[in-house]
Parts: structure tokens; sequence; C-alpha cells
């Protein structure tokens, strides 16, 4: 169960010791047993207790959702739990894959970097760390990128090398694979996949729809506050059924600014029983659910959303924010293609304020659901005002005065007319489309990452590939540090097949002389037997692996330096009752996820 916590008058400070260093090492080490028993193909499934009431059990082999479940009842423990879970879930934010061997990455390089600087007392550890990011960057990062295969597209040359790395990310599931790519292969290597979990048989399902995906998600719209605002605490994100538009352009520092509409809003939902056929938003009706995009939201304006959200008999109001680039007036030229997909209309300070701004004004869609670093409009609105709208912005790429400009351009008609497809995942209990659910997740951002950025042989070739050509270096942090440590996950991946030590190492040796020999030669765990890489479909995203280094770089350079821990105190009574009351009151309220769920 996820650890409940509740904040208690009185502190603990814990001073840099010998204390302090074993927690750290221990809890890491707690952290990388179970979320690196997922790792590779041998890797087993874990069952996580759920703390919302009603939820079965969940068995997962996906490492990302055992390290978000993970929680410890002494406070120093939880919250170095905390700040390497951070770094870790960034991994499959951005890469789609590779939580588990950052996990057990980040653990190796914050023992290895401990023993080092015990062994040398006199050395800084902050030069440790700085040592270990300037490797990093300037070593690291050139030779993964140097070692792999770009230009791969959806039903291109590169289509089964990008099948090769869905299945891997995948754990094996060649029909997940396949229903991927046929997802990609509707939308296109820039288009965007949505995964919905429905009951029955065991299968998979793609269909094309019309939607809209926003590269911006909760993080930076919600900012401190986006945990208030996640209603589908499972999957961790906003899901809004049939939700009202609201596009502004322009800051929104004072609730004033969209209280007035917002309460005509209200007042149209709370009335929805009553025949409004006269207008076109109340053919539609309104509901509870409202999205309101601006260029940006105050503190208070975030605070007072948050408080309101999920309140018996207030809107549910989710704010996002434009994304920025560099294109010159990049938000509103967003907003307007926001426009053109939800039937709202732009507002703004001077020409259309708020708060004289009928309710006509607003937009709609089927569903939205927005995520740490992105968000989906699913449905658009009427489809001959959006196939005017493409016409004019294909237009505009004629005219573009920049190359830049014209990339722009050609990408915002891709997203208006290229659609989303929906990858169906169908089990016959929750905890099986949970668990699928996480593998689809994962494999669909590891062929987005592979198509971005190229592809390079996995079971952990690339780790030892770097090991390599690092000790070409000969630097005594890079060798009591980096290179035992990068050999970690290879170690557990192989262990977790069956193998014992004597024979990881034999396997390791006969991968590193390939690596001499200027051969990509692998070690195929499921079949038994060394093969090529690409030859045998053993294959990595280039960002997976990139990622999971970085990021385990930096848990280490946050968790090798501390001088110290100030953390409060625990009151178990309090934080039951605090717990109890919070489910009480959710459940009271009806809007509990154990009664959202199927």
């Amino acid at each position: 169960m996820q650890y409940q916590k509740v904040q208690s008058a009185s502190k603990i400070v814990q001073t840099r010791g010998t204390e302090l260093n074993r927690k750290i090492l221990a809890t890491m080490k707690t952290i990388s047993d179970i979320v690196g028993a997922t790792l590779g193909p041998g890797g087993m499934p874990i069952l996580i207790e759920r703390q919302e009431a009603g939820l079965p059990a969940l068995v997962t082999k996906d490492g990302v959702t055992v390290f978000r479940n993970l929680g410890f009842t002494d406070p120093i423990a939880h919250n170095v739990m905390e700040t390497a879970r951070d770094a870790a879930v960034r991994t499959v934010s951005e890469a789609g894959d590779g939580t588990s061997t950052a996990t057990v990455l980040a653990e190796a390089i914050v023992r290895y970097t401990y023993s080092y600087i015990q062994a040398n007392p006199k050395l800084s550890p902050q030069r440790v760390m700085r040592k270990l990011e300037h490797v990093f960057r300037k070593h690291i990062a050139p030779q993964i990128k140097s070692l792999s295969r770009t230009d791969l597209h959806v039903g291109g040359d590169g289509n089964e090398i990008l099948r090769s790395v869905a299945t891997v990310s995948a754990n094996g599931d060649s029909d997940l694979a396949d229903a991927v790519l046929e997802c990609f292969r509707l939308v296109g290597d820039e288009g965007n996949v949505t995964i919905v979990e429905v009951t029955g048989s065991s299968r998979y399902e793609v269909e094309r729809i019309e939607g809209y995906s926003i590269p911006i998600g909760y993080e930076e719209s919600c900012q401190k506050f986006m945990a208030e605002f996640i209603n589908d605490v499972g999957n961790q994100r906003v899901l809004l059924d049939k939700p009202t538009f609201i596009l502004y352009h322009g800051q929104i520092n004072d609730e004033m600014t969209v209280a007035p509409l917002l309460m005509k809003l209200a007042t149209i939902w709370q009335l929805s029983d009553v025949d409004h056929s006269d207008g076109k938003i109340s053919e539609r009706k309104i509901n509870s659910n409202v999205v309101l995009v601006a260029t940006g939201f105050s503190d208070s304006v975030l605070a007072w959303l948050a408080l309101n959200f999920k309140h018996p008999g207030a809107l549910n109001v989710v704010p996002l924010r434009c994304p920025r680039n560099l294109m010159m007036n990049s938000e509103y030229h967003f907003l307007q293609d926001l426009a053109a997909v939800t039937g709202a209309k732009v507002m703004d300070p001077l020409s259309t304020p708020m708060d004289v701004t009928p309710v006509e004004a607003v937009g709609g869609a089927e569903s939205f659901e927005m995520y740490r670093f992105r968000s989906t409009v699913i449905g658009q609105g009427d489809s001959d005002e959006v196939l005017d709208y493409a016409e004019q912005l294909q237009a505009q790429v004629a005219t573009a005065e920049s190359e830049y400009d014209k990339r722009q351009l050609q990408e915002r008609f891709a997203k208006i007319t290229g659609g989303i497809a929906k990858l169906k995942v169908i089990g016959a209990s929750n905890g099986e489309l949970k668990e699928k659910r996480d593998r689809a997740e994962d494999a669909v951002c590891s062929v987005r990452g592979a198509v971005q950025h190229g592809a390079l042989p996995g079971g952990g070739w690339a780790l030892l590939k770097v090991i390599h050509e690092l000790s070409k270096l000969n630097d005594p942090v890079i060798n009591g540090v980096l290179l035992p440590a990068l050999a970690e996950p290879v170690t557990r991946l192989l262990l977790n097949v069956g193998m014992n030590e004597d024979e990881v190492e034999a396997t390791i040796a006969e991968i590193q002389a390939g690596i001499i020999a200027g051969k990509q030669v692998v070690y195929d765990a499921l079949e038994g037997k060394f093969v090529d890489a690409f030859e045998g479909g053993i294959l990595d995203a280039t960002p997976a692996v990139l990622e999971a280094i970085r990021n385990s770089i930096s848990i280490a350079s946050l968790l090798g330096i501390l001088g110290g821990v100030v953390v409060y105190s625990r009151d178990e009574e309090l934080e039951r009752r605090e717990s109890q009351s919070t489910q009480d009151f959710l459940r009271n309220a009806g809007v509990s996820e154990a009664n959202e769920r199927p």
C-alpha cells in the first residue's frame, strides 16, 4: 500500500555520517531489488496492494508502476525513495522504457560513489558528481547516439527494427507489438496513440479516431497543485468525459477573470434537464467538466481551481497552459488550432473578455486526457470547419518565409488532419488490463523514441560498449564508480533468467569479446544463445538507454552528496484517521476511483 504521508509537529534531523549513509544505501538496495526483479525477459511480476477501497491487488511487471507504488514507514527512507523516484519516473515519461535499468543503475552509482568517497576522504563529493556529469555529456551521450541506427519509419525500411523495439518493450508480446505498429501506420510517425481499457476476451484492437495531441501536461500546466487534479490515480492522469473548452489568449492572474463565465456554465449544467435547444452550446448540454486553456495561470488561480476540483456541486475545471516554441505568436496559433478542433472561440482581455462573452463562445470534445508531459483532445468539432482550417494552414506553407516556419506549419497541419489511433487493450480482469496497459504504453513510447532518435542493440550491449570505450580514458573516478556501476543492469538481467554468478561472468565476457572484435553480439535470453542484435531482433530505443543513464546519474548527484536529512516524524494513528477521513469523504461525494473504474 502506498504510504499515506501526514505531517505531524516534530521533525527528525539526521546529519551526514555512518547512520545516514547506511539508511540511504539500504533504501536504494531495497528499491533496486524489487524494481530490478522486473528487468528483462526473465523479470518477474510484482504483487501490489491497492490503497483504494474495493480494488483488487495489482500484478505488474512494469518497473515504473512498481516504483510509483513503493513506500516506507521510516520517514528518511521514504524521502530517499521519493527523491530517487522522481528522476526514475522521468525516464519513462521521456523515453517510454528504461525505468528498471535506471533504478538498478542509480543504486549501483550511489553505492560505488559512497565507496569511492570513503576510500578517498579528502576528495570532494561534489567533484565526483561533476566528473560523472561531465563524462555523460562529453563521452557517454555522443557514444550512445553514434551507435544508433536512425532514419526509421513505420511502414518503411526500418519497420522490422521498430517491431523488434516494440516487442522488447512489450516483454516479448508480439501481438501487442503488431498492434502498436498498426497504430503508427494509421496516423504516421508523428501521430498520437491513445490507449483505452476494455473488459472482454484478451486481445488488442486498433481504430483511428479524430483527435488532437498537445505536447504539454499537468507538470507545467498545474505546477505544484498537479496532484489535486489527477482523478485517475491508477494511470496517473486527468480524464474528463465530454468536457467544455474555454480558450483565452492571455494570462489569468485573478479568479474574477474567469469566474463570471464559469458561473454561467455552472447554471446551464445545473439546469441541464431543461430544454435549451435554441443555442448551439445548449444542444450539446454542459456537464461538470471544463478545460480552461490560457497562456498562463497565477498560483492563486491554480490554488482556487484545485480547491474546487472534484468538489460536489462545483465544476471540475482543469487548467491547460499553451505550449510555447520559437515560432512567433506560437501560443496564439496553438489556440487557433485548438479552436478549430473544439469549435470554441478564442477570447482575449481586450476585444472579447470572458466576463462579457456569451456561453456560445465555448467549445467541446468527446473526452480529454492529460498526463504528466502530454495531453490529448479526442473527438473533433465540425468536420467541415476543421477541413477548411486545414486548407488555410496548407496554403500558408507555400508562403512561409523560413524553413523553420514551414516545418512548424506542416506539423500543425499534420496534427489537425492526422487524427489519433486508439489502441484497445482488452482483458478479463482489472489486474490484467492494468498490466497490459503498462506494457502498451512502454511499447508506444519506445517506438516513438526509436523513430525520432533511432535504435541500438539491446540486452545490455550498449552499456558494455560504453564501458569498453570509457576504460580507455583511464580516469580513477570513472574506473572506481562508472565502470562497475554500468555493468550492474546487465548482471541483473542475466540473473533474472536463472544464471548463476559464474555463468553471468562468462556471458558478459563473451559479449565484451564481440565488442572488441567489432561485432554486435548479444545474448538471447529466450532462446538461450548468442545472436546478432539486429538479426535476432533484440533492440532498444536509443532514448530508453540514454535517459536511463542520464537520470541514474541525476539520482546519484542528489543522494551521493547529502550532508543531512530533515524530515517529519510520523504519527501512525493520526495518519490512519486522516486517511480514513479522506476515503470516507471521497466515497460520500461519489468520486471514489473505485466507483469510477469499470
